[in-house]
């Protein structure tokens, strides 16, 4: 009897941060290029994985990543 390959878990999904601003605090390289540092872009959602805060982000730049909580930075949206 075949096993699957790999076993999917419950990884619950965390809206709070959707539609926030952030920008590219170091450069992420990813299988279309890099994304610069300064790149802005949107957060749809938060999920962990591993002990690990990923965020998936549309940025300007038309790239849409899963990336690491300490490759971008969320601007302040309080206005002044």
């Amino acid at each position: 009897m075949a096993r699957p390959m790999h076993r999917r878990t419950d990884m619950p999904i965390d809206r709070t941060l959707a539609g926030a601003r952030c920008h590219v605090v170091r450069p992420i390289l990813h299988h279309s290029g890099c994304v610069r540092v300064r790149v802005e872009g949107t957060v749809r959602y938060a999920t962990e994985n591993l002990g690990r805060v990923l965020l998936r982000v549309d940025f300007d730049t038309g790239a849409s990543l899963i990336v690491l909580s300490d490759d971008i930075a969320i601007d302040d949206a309080t206005p002044e």
